[in-house]
Order: C-alpha cells, then structure tokens, then sequence
C-alpha cells in the first residue's frame, strides 16, 4: 500500500509505558497546559506545516484553520515561498488567521530564506511564531531540487536575530541530532521541532519524479523520531525540543512527551483524515486528545510536567541507537524510584 511504502519504521514499538494499576487520576482530571516558545497553549499538540501556495491549498488550510480553532490548537501553515513570489497567492495561507483569527499561527519558509522575507511570511499571517525548515534530502532527490549553499547558519542566526517572533528549526522527515542542535541552539533558535524518521517520507515522494532510480537506497535514509528527541534532550544544548515525524496517535506523543518533548506536531496523520472529509479530521483530534488523557490517567499523572518521572522500558533498536549516542537505557528505567 501507499501508506507503508511512503513510511519509515520509527521504533515507537521500542519504548514501553508502565501501567499503573492503582491509578485513582481520570482522564477529564489531566491537565493538558503546555509551552512552545513561550507561549502558554491548551494542548501539546499543533498541526504542523502541510500546504499553501496552490489554489487548491486554500479549502486545506481552511479545514485545518477551523479545526485548530475548535481544539485551540497552534497550526503553522505550509511553506510561504510561493505566496512572496505570487502575491495572489496570499490569500491560501492568510486563511488561516481568516478562520482563526485569534488562534497561534506559524509562519513557514526554508531556513535558506532572507530576514526580509521572514517578516514578510510572519505580516502575512500576523503569525506568533516562524517555523523555518530544513530539507536537504529533499533537494538532493528531488529532480529540480535547488542546490545547497554555503552560509545557512549565518543565515538562521540573522534571521532569529532580526525577527521579532521565536524561530523553531524544523526538519521535513530525516531528523536533527543533537551535534546539529547544538549549533543551531547557537545560531538563537527557541525551539528544535526534530521532524525525525517515521511519518511522510519526501525522499520517497520527490525521488519517484526522477527519471530513473538511483534515489531508491534513500527512501531509508534519517534518524528515527524518538532517536533524534531523546538525543536532543539528552546530549543537546538545553534548547526546547518539539517531535514529529510518525507521530500519528496520542499514544506515540505520550512517549515523546516521556522522552522530554515540549509538544508535538501532526501532519500526515491529519491530512490523511481531512482527504476523507472534515468530520474524519474533526474525530482524529478529538480521538488523539482523549488518547493523551487516557495515557496519562493509566501512567497515574495528571500534568505534563510530571511526564519526566514516568519509568519507561527502552528495548530493541532504540536502546541500540541510544546507546551508540551515550544514553544509558537505564536513566529512563529508573526514574521515580
């Protein structure tokens, strides 16, 4: 099928949440209060960067506009490069703020773009937040791919220095570890949205436009999700750290949450859900949500700050990974003792 084809393994089956039978916590008693980039927000969810610039974008970013409303979600929009070039085309992503007007939006642009054009994305939505991504698997593949230059973290530092929102870095799928988020914590990012391994896969999605297939070695290519976070947090430069990439149910951000992620982000996994309507989108929040609270009733917590003290069981090649980055499996086994 389509779907396993344009997926990678993610090791989420590696990470194990303890049940706690004595739990007396409910999920209507948890609470959900969390912070990206400073900004208090009602879930640890956001509906990350998935279209804009087409004609067709509009009725997506609507749909997902209403929806974040609804849920009071942060929702960043997709890539706003074609809306700077093509005024006209404004108007696909500023339906965003149209549908939620006091809702906290993301601007997005590549991590290659210029400090003018970040304040032109971030005027463009009145966005709270930029979200610059970075996609060099992608371009590699991609058959009319730019090519890559030198000065990007001269770059990301003047732009983060020059704006006057918080900047989150984000890959696209293939994962920043934490040597990379040293030094883009460097550059005065606020966030690293690790956008690791496990969800879309562009090199699967771009490589197929190539006409012939050396790309196809590639379509594996990334560090896992939960990998790239507990890495990050780990072994990174104290910075916030933000997951996506496979992240599709509440269960799978549960542990992410456990591993030290801020929030994390849905993509694929709702888009999926809108192409078969709205409603199937409006219950895939509704049921991912519920998931978190159920989750955190069985661990026996009620706020996400007490996520860190969970004890988890790391098995398989995770602990592998993990262990090659210097991460005693045991830390996460031993907490709360």
């Amino acid at each position: 099928m389509q779907r396993t084809r344009c997926s990678f393994t993610a090791l989420f089956n590696d990470i194990h949440l303890p049940h706690n039978c004595l739990t007396t916590v409910n999920p209507d008693d948890t609470d959900l209060t969390a912070d990206i980039c400073g900004i208090k927000v009602r879930a640890p969810l956001y509906i990350n960067a998935i279209t804009g610039g087409a004609l067709s974008s509009e009725s997506v970013n609507r749909r997902l506009a209403m929806l974040a409303k609804k849920y009071a979600l942060p929702m960043a929009v997709g890539s706003q490069a074609a809306g700077l070039k093509h005024p006209g085309l404004a108007f696909t992503y500023r339906v965003a703020r149209k549908y939620n007007p006091q809702g906290v939006l993301i601007a997005n642009l590549p991590a290659a773009a210029s400090l003018q054009q970040a304040r032109s994305a971030v005027a463009m939505l009145d966005a709270q937040i930029l979200q610059l991504f970075l996609n060099p698997a992608q371009e590699l593949v991609m058959a009319e791919g730019d090519p890559l230059e030198e000065g990007l973290l001269d770059n990301i530092a003047a732009v983060c220095a020059g704006i006057s929102v918080p900047v989150i870095i984000k890959e696209v799928g293939f994962g920043i570890d934490a040597r990379a988020a040293r030094s883009l914590a460097a550059a005065g990012v606020s966030a690293i949205d690790v956008g690791g391994r496990g969800g879309t896969n562009f090199a699967w999605i771009e490589g197929r436009r190539n006409p012939s297939s050396w790309w196809k070695p590639f379509t594996s290519w990334g560090l896992p999700t939960p990998v790239c976070v507990a890495d990050v947090v780990y072994n990174g430069p104290g910075i916030q750290v933000l997951a996506s990439g496979g992240v599709d149910d509440g269960l799978r951000a549960l542990k992410c949450l456990c591993l030290g992620a801020a929030a994390v982000g849905t993509a694929g996994g709702i888009l999926r859900q809108l192409r078969k309507g709205f409603a199937q989108a409006d219950r895939y929040l509704e049921d991912y949500l519920r998931q978190l609270r159920v989750g955190m009733a069985l661990l026996g917590v009620k706020t996400l700050p007490e996520l860190a003290a969970v004890p988890l069981a790391v098995t398989g090649r995770f602990r592998e990974l993990i262990e090659q980055r210097g991460i005693d499996p045991l830390i996460y086994a031993q907490r709360g003792n």
